[in-house]
């Protein structure tokens, strides 16, 4: 301990401490009443109150004895100052010399930090623990806790009396006391503290153990992989360092060359359980057993022939089933695959998927021509924008469900079409069972234009008038007639179906009623009226 660090040792010591003086007489006394600051006590044979400080009596109540040393009295002499932490203090120095002669361990609560080191109470002393023995880089895992010593100084002069403990010295006979009992061959459990780019710090009890990267696995390891700090492992002792109390542990010495287990395990077309352990841009790395690692290639993922991302079939630490598609133990040389695990979906595609088969699937992907809908794993059906409505535009979104109708099936390129209006009547197909040459229709005026205009007759199909059929009468101006929004009269005079177009006339439609007035005026009259 530096001067320094007992100057300010003894400064907090003094402030803690009741004031020195009195005869250092023990008497026994009852508490009279307990207040905030002080509690008084009626000790026999003292003409004078004893005053004691609160905080040294906090476990006792009015009405108990208790013995207390008087170490001085008020100015006015209007009490004695007694001091039960002085009775404490003197039991427990007996104790800290008791513990510092066996050399045992002693209990103590570390209460602040100081420059150089900590202020710990033991048996209200107050002790001196320098950080390089204190075992901890961070006060604030210690402060507040109480914790076994070892007493490392005792010294008593004019001044006071001064303890320094250590803590290290305790962890150190602990760590001793531990070691003993281990030896190379040992199965033990630890917990990782430390991973480094070389290998793994293991604790094992108070005992500090080290795996080097070769004996993490049997397969050869660029980095550590799959362990963090706080894991709880299995090792196997294979070192011990006697000076140092360091142990070399193994993990891999738990077990047999894995790829002599697997030769007798696993054969070609065996389902095993696989670990990915690393994706790679050509396909996946996966553990069948620790040590044991085979490659699935990105062909043998998915039936789908369309570029694939890896990360959206697997992420490193899945877990998952595999076909051993070639194996070669002796040269460790393991392929795998997914897709095998499944049928092709394209060896029936030609009866399930025949043009104007009705199907149902999801949105795998959205592009702004059109999306496509996944039907089975690794066959994917593309729908045009223009094949998503028959009126208007329509927005899916990826992971929606969508029916729809199989347009195209090209079975050697393994690429289909579909249209989800399909399923449904086209406008034009309604127009043709709702209209026939000879209908008159009322409908408003959708369009203008010089060469005629455009009527509404159904949502998404539209009826034709020409110029020259608007009127029976000349009409110099079409604009100057009929307007957007108008509702006009009008004969349908003729439908294309392959063109898709019905036309209008109006001038057909005031014809016809021209013609039939005249002969109703006949028939009543026998005059067509002047």
């Amino acid at each position: 301990m530096t001067n320094m660090d007992y100057n300010e040792f003894e400064e907090l010591l003094e402030n803690y401490l009741p004031s020195e003086g009195g005869n250092g007489k023990k008497v026994v006394g009852r508490i009279e009443s307990k207040e905030r600051n002080f509690c008084f006590l009626d000790v026999p044979g003292e003409a004078t109150t004893v005053r004691v400080r609160t905080e040294e009596l906090t476990d006792y109540n009015v009405g108990d004895e208790i013995e207390v040393m008087l170490v001085g009295e008020t100015p006015e002499g209007e009490y004695l100052i007694g001091s039960r932490r002085r009775i404490e203090m003197e039991l427990g120095w007996e104790k800290i010399k008791a513990a510092s002669t066996n050399e045992e361990k002693i209990v103590g609560k570390v209460l602040k930090e100081i420059k150089g080191g900590y202020i710990v109470e033991i048996y209200s002393h107050q002790a001196f623990l320098p950080k390089s023995l204190s075992e901890t880089k961070n006060s604030n895992e210690i402060i507040g806790k109480e914790l076994e010593f070892m007493v490392k100084e005792i010294k008593e002069d004019k001044k006071g009396k001064k303890v320094t403990v250590s803590r290290k010295d305790v962890v150190m006979a602990e760590k001793k006391e531990e070691f003993e009992k281990i030896s190379v061959g040992d199965t033990v459990e630890g917990v990782v503290t430390e991973i480094l780019p070389f290998g793994i710090v293991v604790a094992i009890g108070k005992l500090r153990g080290f795996i080097h990267i070769s004996e993490l696995s049997w397969k050869k390891s660029e980095k550590i992989e799959g362990y963090n700090v706080g894991d709880k492992i299995t090792v196997k002792v294979i070192e011990l360092e006697e000076d140092k109390k360091n142990i070399k542990l193994s993990i891999k010495s738990l077990t047999r060359n894995p790829w002599d287990i697997a030769g007798e395990t696993y054969k070609v077309e065996d389902v095993v359980d696989a670990k990915v352990t690393k994706i790679l841009p050509y396909g996946v790395l996966v553990e069948i057993l620790d040590g044991v690692e085979g490659l699935i290639h990105i062909s043998d993922l998915t039936w789908n022939k369309k570029k694939v991302s890896i990360n959206e079939f697997v992420k490193v630490g899945d877990t998952i089933k595999v076909k051993v598609l070639e194996f070669k133990p002796e040269s460790r040389k393991l392929k795998l695959g997914i897709k095998q695990l499944s049928e092709d979906p394209w060896t029936n595609a030609e009866t399930k998927y025949a043009v104007g088969n009705k199907v149902s699937g999801k949105v795998t992907e959205v592009k702004p021509y059109g999306i496509f809908v996944e039907v089975e794993e690794g066959v994917d059906i593309f729908v045009h924008q223009a094949d998503f409505c028959w009126i208007g535009n329509k927005k899916f979104k990826k992971d929606e469900v969508v029916e729809l109708q199989v347009t195209e099936l090209d079975i050697n390129e393994k690429k289909i079409k579909g249209s989800i209006k399909a399923l449904e009547e086209s406008p034009w197909e309604k127009a043709l069972r709702n209209y026939k040459v000879g209908d008159v229709v009322e409908k408003p005026i959708k369009n203008i234009q010089d060469f005629g205009v455009f009527v509404n007759l159904e949502e998404g199909v539209d009826g034709f008038i020409p110029t020259q059929l608007l009127s029976k009468e000349f009409i110099k101006n079409v604009r100057d007639k009929f307007k957007v929004g108008d509702i006009v009269k009008g004969k349908i005079i003729e439908i294309d179906k392959e063109k898709q177009r019905i036309k209008i006339s109006i001038k057909s439609y005031e014809i016809d009623l021209e013609r039939n007035e005249t002969k109703e005026l006949l028939e009543k009259y026998g005059t067509a009226g002047e």
